[in-house]
């Protein structure tokens, strides 16, 4: 055997154990995650799509041939005037990479469910590899945050 393809195969073999070890956190990370201090928020998750109000595929690990990481939540909120949810996602380095924001109208929500998703595939975030940040925001409230796993290109 060639030394490149005994390269190549260690490549591999080290990308799946990398692989596996995130998957197996993924999966200890899968529960509600709930906001201990919040008293409006009853749970944040992350997934792959959205299907019928409802998050698919809920999961904390992407790979960049994801088409997208879906930011789901329910909350319970009653206002007299418009307010506005919003959502940042921060890098592995700590910086904000997009902040999205959607306005609601005055009204008494109670378990109302809505997301928010950014592009992976073929997007500048599949270039981003390593633990990622989604935090949640009513008006200036904190309501929460729930990190996510990106693996590089195998």
């Amino acid at each position: 055997m060639s030394v490149m393809r005994i390269k190549n195969i260690f490549r591999i073999e080290l990308w799946l154990f990398v692989l596996i070890c995130l998957m197996v956190f993924s999966a200890v990370g899968q529960g509600e995650e709930l906001a201990p201090d919040s008293e409006y928020l009853q749970k944040i998750a992350l997934g792959k799509d959205i299907l019928k109000k409802n998050l698919f595929q809920e999961t904390n690990f992407f790979v960049p041939q994801d088409e997208k990481v879906v930011a789901w939540f329910r909350f319970s909120y009653d206002s007299t005037e418009k307010f506005v949810l919003r959502w940042e996602w921060i890098t592995p380095q700590g910086t904000l990479y997009h902040r999205g924001e959607l306005e609601m109208e005055a009204g008494s929500y109670t378990n109302y469910r809505t997301w928010y998703w950014i592009k992976i595939k073929e997007g500048y975030a599949s270039k981003l590899p390593g633990e990622w940040k989604i935090r949640v925001y009513l008006n200036d409230i904190f309501l929460g945050e729930r990190n996510f796993f990106m693996v590089g290109s195998l």
